[in-house]
């Protein structure tokens, strides 16, 4: 895992863009998205479907080269990085929880087989898988038995296992709970919380659930039309003038250029607020 010092973001964005061709025209799935988060932090990013979140996790994973822009996560530059070096980065430092519970495992091995099996030699000594399970909360009894013959909520608490047995400094998972319900969801939603107090690591998940980030007790990033629109964190909401549409009477959006990230807070009592600019991620 890599140390990073804690007034050093782990990962920082800046005036990404990306673009895709879509029936021979350029779409811009992200327009100048600009973030950062520090050591330890739960981010869930959230949006409708098309907003760009799930992009946005795959430029932070280096499964997706960035059209412009920086990108730096967990001390790694992927901006213009070779394969080699992201292969090396999401093996360590970097961890990644895809969507599709498939794609994570393999279902004719056991759990502790797919835990245990497909990491290169150089890691062997970092990784202790009862260790993981135990972490993520995987009954003893279901670690021999074949994944295709466990419930869903504990495949994908296997997959977590599976992506956090290195210890990484930084867990991307896209919608994680999303084919669950109830007490899956809380238990999968446990798991990721338990890596995050007892390994250190920094989480960054896409969720369409809102009651998902709230469980997480994660800073909220809202995103649409490939922008981030409002932040909330630590009791304070952040958004961007104008371009998301927030209500602020005409004397205070004059006050603002358009696309300045701004707080919202109490006033002093029940009927006013407070908005002030937010530069390098403090209150001006």
């Amino acid at each position: 895992m890599t140390v990073m010092e804690r007034d050093t973001p782990i990962v920082s964005v800046e005036g990404l863009v990306q673009i895709y061709r879509l029936e021979g025209q350029d779409v811009a799935a992200l327009s100048g998205v600009n973030l950062t988060v520090q050591p330890g932090e739960i981010v869930a990013l959230v949006g409708p479907s098309g907003a760009g979140k799930s992009t946005l996790l795959s430029v932070l994973s280096g499964l997706m080269a960035p059209s412009a822009g920086r990108v730096r996560v967990a001390g790694h530059e992927l901006t213009g990085s070779d394969t080699g070096r992201l292969d090396d980065a999401r093996g360590t430092d970097l961890a990644v929880l895809l969507q599709d519970v498939s794609k994570n495992l393999l279902p004719y091995l056991s759990v502790r087989q797919n835990v245990e099996l497909g990491w290169p030699e150089r890691l062997r000594d970092r990784i202790d898988v009862d260790e993981a399970l135990d972490l993520v909360g995987l009954a003893p009894e279901l670690r021999p038995q074949p994944v295709q013959s466990i419930s869903a909520a504990a495949r994908q608490l296997t997959a977590i296992a599976a992506t956090i047995v290195t210890k990484p400094s930084v867990l991307l998972a896209d919608e994680p709970t999303s084919s669950l319900a109830g007490a899956e969801v809380r238990a999968v939603t446990d798991a990721i919380l338990r890596v995050n107090e007892e390994l250190g690591t920094t989480v960054i998940a896409v969720t369409h659930d809102l009651d998902v980030a709230t469980a997480l007790d994660a800073r909220v990033i809202t995103i649409r039309d490939g922008r981030i629109r409002m932040d909330a964190r630590g009791g304070n909401t952040q958004v961007l003038v104008r371009d998301d549409g927030i209500p602020l009477p005409d004397d205070i959006l004059g006050q603002f250029p358009n696309g300045t990230a701004v707080t919202i807070q109490p006033g002093d009592d029940a009927d006013t607020f407070v908005v002030r600019r937010v530069t390098g991620g403090e209150q001006a």
